[in-house]
């Protein structure tokens, strides 16, 4: 039999290792920036609608909070009460007949 380096003895073990890691760093880099990805795709494609609220640590994301906090802070009991438009139904989905 002829000489072959002994590096070819472990070619399978090699090549699988390989493919495991071609494979595994792309899937575990792709973890992480699910959320950053779902935020540039447009709506139509599966992205955030567009009266999604801010993420939390932006800018836009401090002032909605106010927002919500002066929302709340607020007397509702001197509201006018809304009026249900024609066609309101309590049961949004209505059934097929």
């Amino acid at each position: 039999m002829a000489f072959l380096p002994s590096f070819l003895c472990y070619l399978s073990a090699m090549t699988r290792l390989l493919v495991l890691l071609i494979v595994a760093g792309p899937v575990l880099g792709s973890c992480t920036s699910g959320g950053a990805v779902g935020d540039l795709l447009p709506h139509w494609a599966g992205g955030l609608p567009k009266n999604a609220p801010p993420r939390p640590g932006t800018p836009e994301y401090e002032a909605y909070r106010q927002r919500l906090e002066a929302e709340a802070g607020r007397d509702k009991s001197k509201d006018q009460p809304k009026e249900k438009a024609e066609g309101d139904s309590p049961n949004p989905l209505s059934p097929i007949h």
